[in-house]
């Protein structure tokens, strides 16, 4: 005995249920797919007729069913469905900042592109059968990681032939894990150039992104060099301690009472930038002024800091699109290995060096 939702009671309703259209209409679920898609039956017979294809479409309609494309895929033997995991440690709200936001945008325009299903699931990443069990029991083709995963787990994805992609991200240890994230010689250049062109020529600049990520300071002394500029009036300091803190001040503050002071300044972190507004502020300094500054990852602080600070945004929509696509050629047998995507960004130009003449000019404009 079932609940009959038609009659409102306990009856004999099939096992297809009281959801199933057909069982309104007292038609076999074979017959029910011809009718909805007009296909022949088994023995080569023509479609239903109309009369009948409308009453299962009027049942279907009452019923608000769906088909359950999952299903249909699985049957078939198409299923396109790519994971998004994220590690039930994370903090609330991590899906909200704003480049996970953006790396989770274009993972989603990449995926309907190119005729893929999204989900996002939240898994315990230090236990790598969690996404074996994604694997088999809900087929989910290859995984995508928006932050770093234990290599345990990376190895365990290897041995059984799952596909996985880091969004911005690898290990350091292992240059070939398959990635797409930012072009950083790219950012070391863009950043260096527009200082250069606004006039700077004694430039200090702060590089830990070559050692946790790619070579952002070789694409600054490539800028150095192109223009042809005196090797010692770039200070290039390089090491993870350079992102900010103790390290950072001291060499800043060094900088700031040598007699040849600098008069621009290329920072790898945010919160580097600020610890140099607020030392050159202590210094009676005007920034954007007096000096031109510039740094990496244009996030909200960024723009919040006064004067906003011109900074060098991460391609992260673009990271999630190129991500799908380096999916779907390994899915179908067409990646190159290693699997590595670089992808530019862009200089956001703000009051922190949009207004920066240097002392020559300065000095003329004084005097004409």
């Amino acid at each position: 005995m079932r609940w009959d939702g038609a009659r409102g009671k306990f009856g004999n309703v099939p096992s297809r249920g009281a959801h199933d259209p057909t069982w309104h209409c007292r038609y076999r679920p074979p017959r029910r797919r011809r009718q909805i898609h007009r296909r022949p039956g088994p023995g080569g017979e023509g479609a239903v007729s109309e009369a009948a294809r409308k009453k299962v479409l009027a049942a279907a309609g009452a019923l608000r069913y769906r088909p359950n494309t999952a299903a249909r895929a699985l049957r078939r033997g198409d299923n396109r469905l790519l994971g998004v995991v994220i590690p039930n440690a994370s903090s609330r709200g991590i899906l909200s900042a704003t480049l996970q936001a953006q790396k989770l945008e274009g993972l989603a325009h990449g995926a309907k592109r190119l005729g893929y299903d999204l989900q996002i699931f939240i898994e315990d990443l230090s236990d790598p059968f969690a996404l074996q069990r994604l694997a088999c029991e809900k087929q989910v083709r290859g995984f995508f990681f928006l932050g770093s995963v234990q290599r345990p787990t990376l190895e365990f994805l290897k041995r059984y032939r799952i596909p996985w992609m880091g969004v911005n991200w690898r290990h350091k240890e292992t240059p070939d894990d398959p990635h797409c994230w930012t072009d950083f010689p790219h950012a070391g250049r863009t950043l260096a150039d527009h200082l250069v062109r606004l006039g700077c020529r004694r430039v200090v600049a702060f590089d830990w992104l070559s050692i946790e990520y790619g070579p952002f300071g070789r694409g600054i002394r490539e800028v150095w060099e192109l223009y042809g500029l005196p090797k010692q009036d770039l200070a290039l300091h390089v090491g993870s301690e350079y992102a900010h803190g103790p390290k950072v001040v001291e060499a800043l503050e060094a900088a700031f009472d040598a007699p040849a002071r600098p008069d621009g300044l290329i920072l790898g972190h945010q919160a580097g930038a600020m610890e140099a507004y607020r030392i050159l502020r202590a210094r009676g300094l005007r920034i954007g002024a007096d000096f031109a500054v510039a740094s990496f990852d244009d996030l909200d602080a960024a723009r919040n800091m006064d004067p906003p600070c011109t900074a060098f945004a991460q391609p992260a929509f673009g990271m999630g699109e190129a991500c799908v696509e380096e999916m779907d050629r390994l899915l179908e047998g067409r990646a190159k290995s290693p699997i590595e995507r670089n992808i530019p960004g862009e200089l956001r130009v703000r009051e922190s060096s949009a207004h920066f003449k240097p002392a020559g000019a300065n000095a003329e404009a004084r005097t004409s």
